[in-house]
């Protein structure tokens, strides 16, 4: 009997962020159930995000593939496909998967619907703290500091990040390959569990663009206290959060204090699905299955434009590229030359 052999694929990853495991990912784990993936240095499909050098997908002259986790739309006339945040139509070129759902494994999110008996559990015995505030710098809009300030005028809010610390010491931080500083999630979802409400406000507001700060809080059973995009609630059931985008910060406030207060209406709200349909995400996930595979399917085709405009818009960007690269590059012998230094002093 022959043995029918997956299709090898030939793949790459660039600038998808310091949490992105270019070894264990949503699309790599997707993707393996289909074919026989390669991850090479000269590949006929990169998968692209806006981190790391600034444009070095322009090195990548093959399929281009934009997943988007920042609060920028894409440009189709650089990339290929995108997975992005943006409620769009764009042929099959685009899939909507906000970075909220994006999670590593490639396993959808299907919340828990608790009964009353555990939602009153979760009350009496796991909420220690009111509510709670995570962050490592200010919001870009203000309206963070202003959802924390309004709050505290009725309740001591638990902030346990480096960005308006009230409690001893800032929660730990880690660091992954690319060097920049994020809070441990174990340690911080440990507050989010502990914490009745939950302050789960984007550092900026777009439509569309939902990040994990509101699932975070969702998934430790914490009430989101949200502020964001408006159009939060084509997915997220309404009678779950409050929504300070549309009852502003004196109807939030007043909002808080009718449920902390009212400890059956806390459990009702406890008990609400998250989600609109609670399979949505899982059903999101069979349909960016399908438009990997529509990708993957045939042989590499570029599908963005060439020639005139675009062709100058591209060198443009890979000169960018190879300026800031080479600048990064000097910046790295200088960093290694002074390490170097100091070993050779301390020795």
């Amino acid at each position: 009997m022959i043995e029918n052999k997956k299709k090898i694929i030939k793949i790459n990853f660039c600038g998808c962020g310091n949490e992105f495991k270019p070894n264990n990912n949503f699309i790599l784990n997707i993707l393996k159930k289909h074919y026989t993936v390669e991850i090479s240095d000269s590949p006929d499909y990169v998968f692209c995000g806006i981190g790391g050098n600034h444009f070095e997908y322009m090195k990548y002259d093959c399929v281009r593939i934009l997943i988007m986790t920042e609060n920028l739309s894409p440009d189709f006339t650089i990339f290929d496909y995108c997975i992005g945040f943006d409620y769009l139509d764009f042929g099959d070129r685009y899939f909507r998967l906000p970075y909220a759902f994006q999670n590593p494994k490639g396993e959808p999110w299907i919340p828990d619907i608790l009964s009353e008996k555990d939602a009153r559990i979760y009350l009496t015995h796991t909420k220690k703290y009111f509510c709670n505030f995570i962050y490592r710098h200010p919001s870009s809009h203000g309206i963070r500091e202003q959802i924390f300030d309004k709050i505290t005028e009725y309740k001591e809010i638990t902030s346990a990040g480096n960005f308006r610390n009230n409690i001893s010491g800032t929660m730990k931080n880690y660091s992954n390959e690319g060097g920049l500083l994020h809070i441990n999630s174990e340690e911080k979802l440990k507050y989010l569990k502990a914490s009745k409400f939950t302050i789960a406000c984007e550092s900026v507001v777009y439509p569309g663009f939902e990040t994990e700060k509101i699932v975070d809080a969702f998934k430790m059973h914490s009430i989101p206290i949200y502020y964001g995009a408006d159009t939060i609630s084509n997915m997220f059931n309404k009678n779950a959060f409050i929504n300070v985008s549309e009852i502003g910060l004196n109807g939030m406030l007043d909002v808080i204090k009718d449920i902390d207060n009212n400890d059956e209406k806390y459990i009702k709200m406890l008990m609400e699905c998250p989600l609109n349909d609670r399979f949505s995400i899982q059903k999101m996930y069979t349909d960016l299955e399908n438009f990997l595979i529509n990708i993957f399917s045939s042989e590499p085709v570029l599908r963005r434009p060439k020639y005139y405009y675009v062709d100058s818009v591209e060198s443009s960007l890979k000169e960018l590229y190879e300026q800031k690269n080479k600048r990064n590059e000097k910046h790295k012998k200088f960093l290694r030359k002074i390490k170097r230094s100091i070993i050779n002093k301390l020795s």
